[in-house]
């Protein structure tokens, strides 16, 4: 399941449950990876994503417990929050979920060189926190299932 991009962008939606030594990696690209849509099983997840002069984008579901070992060399990992349909949140009011008690446990190595990992916790149900203003996302591609609703990008953590 392990994807890549060079010099260009890549939507990689996941199909499977159990993810154990993925790698996602981009240089000089843009590379988004959605865990989203297929529900993990319980238990515990390990992934890596690498970005050299590039960007990788992780959306985790939100009752995943996340534990992320990073690193950035002229580089950065940042964490946000996002709803459903892209729109930024505040954690104010959100459920902290903790890794250890979490049914689905992933962990992640970030590593930026020149470029920016960036994990993103998707917020489903009713929403506790208003949204955040932020300038449009470039469009997704219409084939391979990409998500609905507008999108947004904001300034980089």
């Amino acid at each position: 399941m392990s994807s890549m991009s060079l010099f260009g962008d890549v939507e990689h939606i996941n199909t499977h449950t159990h993810l154990e030594g993925e790698s996602f990696t981009a240089m000089f690209g843009r590379l988004t990876v959605d865990l989203t849509r297929q529900r993990l099983s319980s238990g515990d997840h390990a992934i890596g994503a690498y970005a050299l002069f590039g960007q990788v984008t992780i959306r985790v579901p939100n009752d995943a417990g996340i534990h992320v070992d990073g690193s950035a060399i002229m580089g950065q990992t940042g964490y946000e929050w996002r709803s459903e349909d892209n729109e930024l949140h505040s954690p104010v009011g959100l459920p902290e979920i903790e890794f250890e008690t979490a049914p689905v446990r992933l962990r992640i190595t970030a590593v930026a060189m020149f470029g920016e990992v960036k994990i993103v916790r998707v917020v489903t149900g009713e929403r506790t926190a208003p949204a955040l203003p932020g300038e449009p996302l470039p469009a997704m591609s219409g084939d391979a299932g990409s998500y609905e609703g507008e999108t947004r990008r904001i300034a980089s953590l």
